[in-house]
């Protein structure tokens, strides 16, 4: 437990030296974990291409497949193997986290 409070004291430090987050920032952040999660949400429902996410999502195209291509590199979604015209992305293990 003293690790953590050490560690507020130090964030508590930073803050006050670089003052706070910028308000523009903390919205851009929310909007992409609101974005990140709409496509983990429609992945919920069984396994779908990107036009069918970025639909299901209700985010452009190439958007959907810039969350799809961080989703996968860090392992909460993998590819259906499978053959189409586009490949179709699934849960990993079944569960967004």
């Amino acid at each position: 437990m003293a690790d953590v409070k050490q560690i507020a004291e130090q964030l508590k430090k930073l803050t006050g030296l670089r003052g706070p987050v910028p308000v523009e920032l903390r919205d851009r952040v929310a909007a992409q974990n609101k974005a990140q999660r709409a496509v983990l949400d429609a992945l919920k429902a069984g396994p779908k291409t990107v036009p069918e996410l970025a639909a299901a999502a209700g985010l452009p195209q190439d958007q959907a497949l810039w969350y799809v291509a961080a989703l996968r590199k860090y392992g909460k979604i993998a590819d259906v193997p499978g053959k189409g015209d586009y490949p179709k992305y699934e849960l990993k293990g079944g569960e967004a986290k």
